[in-house]
């Protein structure tokens, strides 16, 4: 009876975070690029505040399947696992990029063209690991049973 009652409390708890950080992990690939174009076109720096949405992401990516309670969101719907992979893989790759941006339009470490060739090859870097990840590891569902 404990035990499902604290279940129970944890689920309550972690299922609007889940949803919050979800609806982040949605968004943020499309803000991310959106905070690039900008830096681009005003020369001046955003604040990036990307990795720190990673790791909040990446926690709780890390206990949504950790906990076995809560693993149960992925046999439910089991296309939300590689759909959050691939965001994250592509939000890692984002956050570098607009790292890159903002060391041109902030402290002009990196000349323009430079940073946006960064950019770029970040971003590429982390879709050839993806494209490699989803080949070695294919989408199934085997893997939540």
């Amino acid at each position: 009876m404990m035990k499902r009652l604290l279940s129970l409390i944890i689920i309550v708890f972690f299922l609007p975070w889940f949803l919050m950080m979800y609806l982040i992990l949605i968004f943020s690939p499309l803000m991310a690029v959106s905070d690039i174009f900008a830096v681009i076109n005003y020369e001046a720096p955003k604040d990036n505040l990307y990795f720190v949405m990673l790791f909040l992401i990446s926690f709780t990516l890390w206990l949504s399947l950790r906990v076995p309670s809560f693993r149960k969101i992925y046999t439910r719907y089991p296309f939300l696992w590689p759909f959050s992979q691939m965001l994250f893989i592509s939000l890692v790759g984002l956050a570098f990029g607009l790292f890159f941006m903002n060391l041109w339009a902030e402290d002009e470490i990196l000349s323009k063209p430079f940073a946006i060739l960064l950019a770029f090859i970040s971003f590429f870097l982390v879709r050839a690991f993806m494209s490699y990840w989803f080949k070695k590891y294919p989408i199934s569902i085997k893997m939540f049973k």
